[in-house]
């Protein structure tokens, strides 16, 4: 397996983490609502589970960046290749877990869950906001 594979790790053996944070700034917590209403229908969490997330996080600013961008970039593509037009919820959830996938430095558009020519239009779409 080189880098750019995902692991396999088994869903049954993912535990949660300590709360690390007792509480998140007013505007982080803005922030993290704001990304949900654009992507919390196409993940598994409510709000309220969406942001414990954040606090069990050691930094829940940086991780509030990574889920800003993996929404700016479902924007992106959505506008870019579908006219804003949406797909069913489950290859939603696919853009959504191919996105996350890609936060994480996934580049092999070989190994994510949906077509080759959308991973690399979504690949593209998260690379390209840092250069705007």
């Amino acid at each position: 397996m080189n880098n750019s594979d995902p692991e396999h790790i088994d869903p049954n053996n993912i535990q949660s983490g300590p709360i690390r944070n007792d509480s998140l700034p007013p505007e982080l917590l803005e922030r993290i609502r704001a990304v949900y209403d654009v992507i919390g229908k196409y993940i598994s969490n409510s709000l309220e589970q969406f942001e414990i997330g954040f606090m069990r996080d050691t930094s829940p600013e940086d991780e509030v960046i990574i889920w800003s961008s993996i929404a700016a970039a479902w924007l992106d593509y959505h506008e870019k290749y579908l006219g804003d037009e949406l797909l069913s919820d489950e290859e939603e959830k696919k853009l959504i877990g191919t996105l996350v996938a890609i936060s994480t430095g996934v580049e092999n558009v070989t190994v994510l869950p949906v077509p080759p020519d959308v991973g690399k239009k979504l690949l593209d779409c998260y690379d390209g906001l840092s250069m705007e």
